[in-house]
Order: C-alpha cells, then sequence, then structure tokens
C-alpha cells in the first residue's frame, strides 16, 4: 500500500510539472515576459539554514580531523583469532583455537585531549602492550606510552612526545545532549584514515551486557571496526563520547562511552595509572513496579533497592539494611540501580558519603564512610545436594544446615535451599535456581520450610517477592503465579 501510495505522488508531481510546462510554452508563443524566478523571504531563510546547517559537519569536519589519530598495535597471542575483530565488539570475542604463540598486529582510534600529547582511546585497542604506534593526521608516527588502562569501562589514556603543541580537542558535556542531536564520529575504520560519518544521538544510558557501569550513548552515525576508541563529536566541535561497541551484523546501531564518565576515568589514569573506586559494600537491584507492590515500596520512589550487604562493610556497619532503597547520594538523586553504583564509584574514598534512604514509609539518612573498592573475586560452585519432597510453586527446598551453607558459601544459616526446580514453573520463569537461599518472602523472614509454607499461603495477589541469596550475593526476585 505504501508503494501504491509513493507512485501516485510521483505519478501527480508529474502531471503537475507537465501542465506548468504547457502553460509556459504557451505564454512564450504569446510574447508575454515572465519575471525571473527569486525564492520567497520564508524560503530564502530556510534554505540559508539548511545550507548553514550542512556547511558546519564539513567545517567539523575539517577542524577536527587533525586531533583524530590512528593507534596500531602489536602483541604476542596464543590463539589464532582475529586482533582486529576485537576493535568491533570487545565483549563478543571469537573462540581462541590451536594455541601457539604469534605476533598479531591491531589498530584503532584515538583522540588527542591535551596539546602536551595525551590520547584517549579503549583499553581494548591498547590491552596487553605498553607501547603502540600513534599516526597523526599529517601522515607523521610517534611512539605512544600506554599511561593506563581501565577494563571496567574499556578506557585508556595513552602519552605521546613531540616536539610541537598537537591539536588538542575539547572535551564537552554529555549530559547536555538530547536525543536526537547531531553527532559527528571520526576514526580509521577498516584502515581508511579519517573517516567522518554523521548521525543523531539515538539514546542515552543503553545497557549492552559489557560490564557493571554500562551507561552508554547509542548513535546511528555509521561506526565500523577501527573507529574503536575514536570521539564523538557535538555540532560545537566538542568530544561528547568514546565509541567502543557495535552489535554486530545490525545497522545504524553503535556505542559510545559518555565523555563526562571518561573525564573522570582519565583524570585517575594521568595522575597514578589506575583508577580507584568508591565502595560501600552493598549489593543493589533495579525495581519493577510488581517488585515496589510486593515490598510496600511506593511506586513513585525511585532509587536502588540494597538487596544483599557486605558482611562487616561500610554499609553495614552504618545501619543500611536490606530491602532500603537509596535515593540520594550527597544530594544527588539516584533514580536506577546504576545510578547508585555509578555516583559511589566517583565518591572520594576515605569520606563519609550522605545516603539519603527510604525504609518503612519514611526517608531518613546515614553517614557511610567510603573505602577502596576491592578487586573481584571468584566464587565457589554449588555440590549436589540432596532431594526433598517439599513443593511450592515448581520448588523443592530443605533446610538449609550448616553444611549446606558452607558448600554455598554463606555465612548465614537462616534460610531454606531449592533442591530442585520444576520446568515451566513460576519459579523457574521468575529465575530461581537449584542452591539459591531463600531469605524473605516480601518483607517476612524464612527460618524454615514450614515458615516458607505458611507465608506462601498468605500471600495474595498475582506476584510476590522473594529474597534470594546466590553464590553470596542476595538480589529480590518476583514470582508470578
Amino acid at each position: 500500500m505504501n508503494h501504491s501510495r509513493s507512485g501516485q505522488i510521483q505519478i501527480r508531481t508529474l502531471a503537475l510539472g507537465t501542465l506548468t510546462g504547457a502553460l509556459l510554452v504557451g505564454l512564450i508563443q504569446t510574447g508575454i515576459q515572465l519575471p525571473a524566478p527569486h525564492p520567497t523571504p520564508a524560503r530564502a531563510d530556510s534554505g540559508q539554514q539548511i545550507r548553514q546547517e550542512m556547511g558546519t559537519f564539513a567545517k567539523l569536519a575539517k577542524d577536527l580531523k587533525p586531533s583524530v589519530v590512528n593507534i596500531a598495535v602489536e602483541k604476542v597471542v596464543a590463539d589464532q583469532q582475529d586482533f582486529t575483530s576485537m576493535f568491533s565488539f570487545p565483549f563478543q570475542m571469537p573462540q581462541p583455537s590451536q594455541p601457539y604463540k604469534r605476533r598479531s598486529h591491531g589498530q584503532g582510534s584515538g583522540a588527542i585531549i591535551s596539546p602536551d600529547g595525551y590520547i584517549i582511546t579503549n583499553n581494548h585497542v591498547v590491552e596487553g602492550v605498553k607501547s603502540c604506534r600513534v599516526t597523526l593526521s599529517d601522515g607523521s608516527e610517534l611512539a605512544g606510552k600506554v599511561v593506563g588502562t581501565d577494563p571496567k569501562t574499556d578506557l585508556a589514556l595513552v602519552k605521546v612526545t613531540s616536539p610541537t603543541p598537537l591539536p588538542a580537542a575539547q572535551l564537552g558535556d554529555s549530559e547536555a545532549l538530547q536525543v536526537g542531536d547531531w553527532v559527528m564520529a571520526i576514526g580509521n575504520p577498516f584502515g581508511l584514515e579519517a573517516t567522518v560519518t554523521v548521525g543523531v544521538l539515538s539514546g542515552k544510558g543503553r545497557v549492552i551486557g559489557a560490564g557493571m557501569y554500562d551507561d552508554f550513548l547509542q548513535t546511528d552515525a555509521s561506526i565500523n571496526p577501527g573507529n574503536s576508541g575514536g570521539p564523538l563529536f557535538n555540532t560545537s566541535g566538542q568530544i561528547v563520547g568514546i565509541n567502543t561497541a557495535i552489535i554486530p551484523n545490525a545497522q545504524g546501531i553503535g556505542f559510545s562511552i559518555p565523555v563526562n564518565m571518561a573525564r573522570d576515568i582519565v583524570a585517575q589514569l594521568k595522575d597514578k595509572g589506575h583508577v580507584t573506586r568508591g565502595f560501600l559494600g552493598v549489593g543493589v537491584q533495579p525495581m519493577t513496579n510488581k517488585l515496589k507492590t510486593a515490598l510496600g515500596i511506593p511506586l513513585d520512589v525511585h532509587g536502588g533497592l540494597v538487596s544483599s550487604l557486605v558482611d562487616g562493610g561500610p554499609a553495614s556497619k552504618a545501619g543500611l539494611q536490606v530491602q532500603d532503597v537509596v535515593t540520594a547520594v550527597n544530594g544527588k538523586l539516584i533514580r536506577s540501580d546504576r545510578e547508585l553504583l555509578a555516583e559511589v564509584a566517583r565518591a572520594p574514598v576515605g569520606k563519609p558519603a550522605d545516603l539519603e534512604i527510604w525504609r518503612g514509609g519514611s526517608k531518613r539518612h546515614l553517614s557511610v564512610t567510603v573505602v577502596e573498592r576491592p578487586d573481584d573475586q571468584q566464587v565457589s560452585k554449588v555440590q549436589d545436594l540432596p532431594a526433598d519432597d517439599t513443593k511450592t510453586l515448581g520448588v523443592s527446598i530443605r533446610p538449609l544446615t550448616p553444611e549446606i551453607a558452607s558448600q554455598l558459601s554463606s555465612t548465614s544459616h537462616d534460610g531454606v535451599v531449592i533442591i530442585d526446580v520444576a520446568r515451566n514453573s513460576p519459579a523457574a520463569r521468575a529465575g530461581l535456581q537449584r542452591g539459591d537461599i531463600i531469605r524473605k518472602i516480601n518483607t517476612t523472614e524464612v527460618h524454615s520450610p514450614e515458615q516458607f509454607v505458611n507465608a506462601l499461603k498468605t500471600q495474595s495477589g498475582d506476584s510476590f517477592a522473594l529474597l534470594v541469596e546466590r553464590q553470596g550475593s542476595t538480589t529480590f526476585l518476583t514470582i508470578e503465579s
């Protein structure tokens, strides 16, 4: 139907053009002089505005290309994976095969951010190397030293030494960007240097599974392998993002690290060579409306729901409790669990942070001393557990004994443990697994299978929440009947 309408529109346009031509011929044959066509003021202004906007892209490209560089690396790898594939989607790596050591070459992009030679790029561009080769826009090559990297945000800082000041781009404000704003990407896709692509900001705050600090800008400006580490500019010529990932086989979907996040990371990499993040010893999770209803949390309360606490951690010592909702940190409103993680990570280590929390129908404040985030640790796997015939909502449960708690790396002996989950049951659909420890049903604590069954009988409505511990961390899961 759409094609048919389009055809009709085109036909009508041609018909109107033919009639107009006939009238013009008739007027000319009669000797009537027609005035020269000229645009109306409105059309002239509109055309001038369009030319100015489109011309801005050309001027931006010319002015900004010198600040974008090509980064080439060489390293020894122990498999046959294509190193250049790392620059398209770093967190979907091909599986290694035929392990043997060989030299591998790869390249990406970067942006000069200071005249004295500091360059921002992606961690996966320079991962595993201490030096690289940097090619400037004029073709000259400089030796680059990797100052520091941050795998958690896929950012890295490189330093080159030049006899003359280098053309540096200015860092902008990614928070000021709005969906639909024009953006420009410059990089070296597939080795095609200084390639310019233009699009719009398609989305903000995207979570794509790269890590706990996901907060990507989405753009439809064409981004390809080799663009990684290159800048995303706004129409003022400021860097607003660092291009880092694409979705394979997709079109017009690229992702950039917001420059506001990168600014803090780069400052630490420059000063210390690594990144120090704040830590409160608290696990948080997002809240759905159903989960809020089950836990008695008003729908207009936003923030990070506390689902677990590190025993002896700063938050636990300060009195934070599971089921609290952190709504602000140091006066900054928090609307999601990821915003809370990001804000705590930026908080100064060794100093108190003021947390505004929602608990039991009212808001209150807690002062928590921020400590340095420890390195991630491996968690032990669940061992086989004996079966039991207590079944509710598609799960088999049994009491949590000290022996089972030890197998599950749990420090608490309160609760019941799931030993089996029926396929296609409400429990399975909610994500419950064998070895999960149930601590609460909504706000009611569970200490035994009998309490679990009795608490279930008192639930009304289509859904309720379970506080579940898994591999040392607790989280709320919503069960829908």
